[in-house]
C-alpha cells in the first residue's frame, strides 16, 4: 500500500497525482489539524474523501505501508516502526541546513541568496536522513516568508512528480547528509505568541526581519502597534538612537535604525479592491500597503488577479514587471487568465487575453474543480479568442 502523509496543497497535488499515475492500493494519513475544510491551502483530509481515498492512521501505516512518503505531515516518523515500507519526506530547505521548521524564515532572516527543497530517506533522526535529490530555488531580496514558502509548494511537487516512480519501486540512490553547514531550529526558535522586532539593527536588518515575518495567512510583524507590510530605506542617517518616531503620516511613520531611517508602511489589505481600476502611479502606493505583489485577500486574490478580472491593462503590464506570477491563481485556483478571458469575452477585445498568452500564460493549468480555460469557454468564444 502507498501512503501519503501530510497537509496542504503539496500532499493535495500528490495525491491528485497518484490517483492518476498509480494503479495499487493507495491511502492517506492526515495532520491533526486537518479539519475537513478548504481553506488558504486545500484539506488533505476533504480530498480524499471526495476521491474515495481511504484515511488511515499512523499506526495502520506502520502495519500496512509499503510505500510512505511525507509531505508537510506534523508528526515524528518512527522508520524502525514500519513492517515493510520504505519511508520518505520532503522538507522544505536545502539540507543539512535548516532541519526542523520555520524554514520560509530563518533563510530570509539570515540573508540567504538560495533556499530549496530535498527528498530525503526517513531515518531516526529529525530532517537527517540519506538525501536522495534536492532542488535549489532563488531567493529574492523581495521575498517575503509568504513568497518562499509557495516557491517550496511549487518546487517541492515537481521534485515529488520526477522521483515518484522511483520512490514506489525503490530505486533510488541516496547519499548520507554532510557534516557541515548542517543546522536546526525548533518550534521553540521564534516565540510568535511574543514577536518583536528589533529595531537596533541596520536599516537593512530590519528590512530582513519585517520580510521574514510577513505571511498574512499566520502573522505579520507589529511596530509601534501598526501592522508592517513593507520598509523603505530612507537616504537621511539615523541621528537619533535606534526606534526613535521621526515622521508619522495617515499610512506610514519614520524610524531611526542604526544606520539610516526607515519608513515603515502600515498593512492596506482592505484597499487591495482598487487595482481594478487604478492607475499604474496609484498602483505603486497601493503595493505599498501590501505584502508585497503576490499578497492577496481572504479569498485569495492578488493584485494582478483583480486587474486581469476587471481588464485594467496597464496595472496589469506594471504589476508583471514588478514580478507578479503571470500563472497565479485564487484559492479555488482560477488563474489569472481564466478571469482576463472573462473581461475579454464581455468586452469583446483580446489585447490582455494575447498579452497575457504572449508572457506566459498557460491555458491548461486546471482550478481545484479540475477544469481548465477550454472547459468554461463556449464554441463562440473559443473562435473569438482563437482557440477553434
Amino acid at each position: 500500500m502507498l501512503v501519503l502523509a501530510g497537509k496542504n496543497n503539496i500532499a493535495v497535488n500528490a495525491l491528485n497525482y497518484v490517483i492518476d499515475n498509480y494503479v495499487g492500493a493507495l491511502s492517506v494519513v492526515c495532520n491533526q489539524t486537518d479539519d475537513g475544510n478548504h481553506g488558504w491551502q486545500k484539506s488533505l483530509k476533504k480530498t480524499a474523501l471526495e476521491k474515495g481515498v481511504t484515511e488511515i492512521t499512523l499506526e495502520d501505516a506502520y502495519e500496512k505501508a509499503t510505500v510512505f512518503i511525507s509531505l508537510e505531515y506534523d508528526k515524528i516518523v518512527r522508520p524502525e516502526n514500519f513492517k515493510k515500507a520504505q519511508a520518505y519526506n520532503i522538507h522544505f530547505s536545502l539540507l543539512p541546513k535548516y532541519k526542523g521548521v520555520y524554514t520560509s524564515i530563518w533563510p530570509l532572516l539570515n540573508d540567504e541568496s538560495v533556499s530549496g527543497v530535498t527528498l530525503h530517506k526517513i531515518d531516526s533522526g529529525i530532517d537527517t536522513g540519506p538525501i536522495i535529490d534536492q532542488c535549489e530555488i532563488e531567493i529574492y531580496e523581495s521575498d517575503r516568508a509568504r513568497d518562499l514558502y509557495s516557491k517550496y509548494l511549487a518546487t517541492s511537487f515537481e521534485l515529488f512528480r520526477s522521483k515518484f516512480d522511483e520512490m514506489v519501486t525503490g530505486k533510488l540512490c541516496a547519499k548520507p547528509q554532510s557534516k557541515k553547514f548542517s543546522t536546526y531550529h525548533s518550534k521553540k526558535s521564534i516565540d510568535f505568541s511574543r514577536l518583536k522586532i528589533d529595531l537596533n539593527q541596520t536599516a537593512y536588518g530590519v528590512v530582513r526581519q519585517v520580510y521574514a515575518l510577513s505571511f498574512r495567512e499566520y502573522q505579520l510583524p507589529i511596530i509601534m502597534g501598526e501592522r508592517i507590510v513593507e520598509v523603505e530605506i530612507l537616504d537621511a542617517r539615523s541621528i537619533r538612537s535606534a526606534g526613535s518616531l521621526i515622521n508619522k503620516g495617515n499610512d506610514f511613520f519614520d524610524l531611526t535604525t542604526i544606520d539610516f531611517n526607515v519608513r515603515l508602511y502600515i498593512d492596506r489589505i482592505d484597499r487591495i479592491d482598487q487595482f481594478s481600476s487604478c492607475t499604474v502611479r496609484q498602483a505603486e502606493d497601493l503595493l505599498k500597503g501590501l505584502c508585497g505583489v503576490h499578497d492577496r485577500d481572504e479569498n485569495g486574490w492578488s493584485p494582478i488577479i483583480i486587474a486581469a478580472y476587471h481588464g485594467n491593462y496597464e496595472v496589469v503590464k506594471y504589476l508583471l514587471k514588478k514580478g507578479a506570477n503571470v500563472n497565479d491563481s485564487n484559492k479555488n485556483g482560477t488563474t489569472v487568465l481564466m478571469y482576463a478571458k472573462d473581461f475579454c469575452v464581455k468586452a469583446k477585445n483580446r489585447d490582455l487575453y494575447d498579452f497575457l498568452i504572449e508572457r506566459g500564460a498557460d491555458m491548461t493549468l486546471k482550478d481545484f474543480a479540475g477544469k481548465k480555460l477550454l472547459d468554461y469557454l463556449s464554441e463562440s468564444e473559443k473562435i473569438f479568442l482563437g482557440l477553434h
